[in-house]
């Protein structure tokens, strides 16, 4: 068993008041669960006060027991004279305010700095406080407890390596499913899978909700198994994938299974579940199938942390989502997925690699917000060197997306049908084999859904791009900064002049850029932005300094702004000056050539 160490109120017989004032204490602890790190200590001082607050108390009781020698004497004690009730009703209504810290004297602000102590440890400790030893399996029996406790919070030892060699063979996973409300303080130590067979380190079901504080998981490899059949061990992703039946080979990604039955090395969330990472390392993690290190289909925070060097064999090589996603202050950093969404990816993606396939909400994308990040030197085998989403929302502010690599396309962001909203981002040094070196903004019809009575997908991609820098971004084909609309594009269509008006169809694919610049990028064409088929529209925005190097005399060339059948409208702030060869090879309507 391991070491428990139990907040209480003291050992002492308790009296109403003090009942009443512990279910305060309980309610105030449920409501503050996403505290400030580092408020435990002024937690227990809490609770050290309330402790001799109580057993002072329960020794006055003790030593007042005594007068109370007869029922006469009872009798007289609780009747009394007028003035002795008057006495004893002002005495114990002092002491029930002076608890609830509502009373106007020094006892009520003893009380009330008694309760805002416990508030802020709260926020930081819940439930009952286990402190677990340098131990792998007392730590798993500390989280097997706390599920059957109604949650808690565990307390590691400082600066330990937990070593989990084994799992549960029915979830894959190296630590009992998370259930309830469970709260794990790192205190600088770290988890890791040690063990030739693969399982992810943690699950959180429906209705679970884990908070990690102050520690590293790392090695934690999800792999795609059934009971009684052994495990990939492939820390690489894909090389110790299970044939299937008949002797073939399997495909490069697994396919949707199971919901999550492959994903996230280290963090797999159920729909339902919620998880809180705050000063978190993420590394090593591997997934045969999403999320290198977490995969989400419920809630994820994730603050103050660095998510680096996790793979995935399908799509986010850091993190995958399919729920909520909130990042804050964190690096998310050298990162691999075989598909889409090298540092994250919010959804499978449809159109191009992943086809749609719509399993139980699987491949449903979220909702995904970075504020005051990086994504950085992250690679995918295929779209969204740094991010890919494929539906949902993405906002991104006052961060930066730098020397990510795409295969395919989007080099640092690709969005598919999805409303992209940058404020105050950096979007620098990435680089797409094809299309979007720094971003890819697409969208419009898709595959038909291959669900039962589904109908064909008609989504409108929306990106606003404000305040924000697009710089040195390259792109093996077209749209070094920027590529807008349809992937679709082909060499024979000469890329010439729409006529005035631009095309409908641009409609599926807008893209507005506010107070942007774009600058230094450089592509086969449209050096600065490719717009094919689709709808830009730049507001005091300044185009400069790109390069196209297509040398081709049968096309038009355009190291600023190709415009290809589609629509781009510059307000009369707006300026595209100083690209090589052309600023818009005579395709923009206002652009000086």
């Amino acid at each position: 068993m391991s070491n428990d160490v139990t907040t209480t109120d003291g050992g002492a017989p308790m009296t109403p008041p003090t009942n009443r004032r512990r279910a305060l204490w309980v309610a105030t602890g449920v409501a503050g669960l996403t505290g400030v790190v580092g408020l435990a200590a002024l937690g227990g001082l809490a609770a050290r006060d309330n402790k001799s607050d109580d057993a002072q108390r329960a020794s006055e009781n003790q030593a007042a027991a005594p007068r109370n020698v007869s029922d006469a004497g009872k009798a007289e004690d609780e009747a009394g004279t007028d003035d002795q009730k008057k006495d004893r009703d002002a005495r114990n209504a002092e002491d029930e305010y002076g608890r609830d810290g509502k009373g106007g004297d020094e006892r009520g602000e003893h009380g009330r700095e008694n309760k805002d102590r416990d508030k802020d440890r709260d926020k930081d400790e819940h439930g009952r406080v286990r402190e677990v030893p340098c131990d792998d399996e007392k730590l798993i029996e500390a989280v097997d407890l706390a599920n059957r406790d109604h949650g808690g919070t565990l307390k590691l030892a400082p600066h330990c390596t937990y070593e989990l060699s084994f799992s549960d063979k029915k979830t894959g996973t190296g630590l009992p499913t998370i259930r309830q409300e469970i709260t794990i303080k790192g205190q600088d130590s770290t988890i890791k899978r040690d063990s030739e067979d693969a399982f992810r380190l943690f699950r959180v079901a429906d209705g679970g909700d884990l908070t990690l504080k102050d520690v590293t998981l790392k090695d934690g490899n999800a792999a795609e198994f059934k009971y009684g059949q052994a495990p990939s061990t492939s820390s690489q992703g894909g090389q110790g994938l299970q044939a299937p039946q008949g002797g073939q080979a399997g495909p490069a990604y697994p396919g949707p299974g199971k919901d999550g039955e492959a994903d996230g090395g280290a963090l797999l969330v159920e729909h339902g579940g919620s998880a809180h990472l705050e000063k978190v390392k993420l590394t090593g993690n591997n997934a045969e199938g999403n999320g290198g290190a977490i995969a989400n289909f419920g809630r994820v925070d994730l603050a103050w942390s660095l998510v680096e060097g996790n793979h995935a064999r399908g799509s986010g090589g850091g993190v995958f989502n399919a729920g909520l996603l909130k990042v804050k202050e964190s690096h998310v950093a050298d990162n691999t997925a075989g598909k889409n969404g090298g540092g994250i990816a919010n959804g499978h993606g449809k159109k191009y690699g992943f086809p749609h396939v719509v399993i139980d909400g699987r491949d449903q994308a979220g909702s995904v917000e970075i504020f005051k990040s990086e994504i950085e030197g992250n690679q995918a085998g295929d779209n969204g060197g740094g991010l890919f989403s494929s539906g949902g929302f993405v906002k991104i502010a006052f961060a930066a997306v730098k020397e990510n690599t795409a295969c395919r396309n989007g080099g640092g962001i690709y969005a598919e049908d999805t409303d992209l909203d940058l404020e105050k981002v950096l979007v620098a040094g990435n680089h797409a084999d094809k299309d979007g070196g720094g971003i890819v903004n697409t969208g419009g019809k898709h595959e038909e859904s291959l669900v039962p009575g589904g109908d064909e997908r008609d989504r409108r991609a929306t990106a606003t791009i404000a305040d924000s820098k697009i710089v040195d971004n390259t792109a093996g084909r077209f749209g070094g900064g920027i590529f807008n609309g349809d992937l679709e594009v082909k060499l024979e269509d000469g890329f010439l002049q729409a006529p005035e008006g631009g095309d409908s169809r641009g409609d599926n694919t807008l893209l507005t850029l506010r107070d942007t610049e774009i600058k230094g990028n450089t592509a086969l064409n449209g050096g600065g932005i490719f717009n094919n088929k689709g709808t830009v529209t730049l507001t005091k925005t300044r185009v400069t300094k790109n390069t196209a190097t297509d040398s081709s005399k049968t096309h038009r060339v355009a190291g600023g702004i190709l415009n290809n059948d589609g629509r781009v409208r510059l307000d009369e702030t707006s300026t595209v000056t100083d690209n090589d060869p052309t600023n818009c090879a005579g395709t923009v309507k206002d652009c000086f050539n």
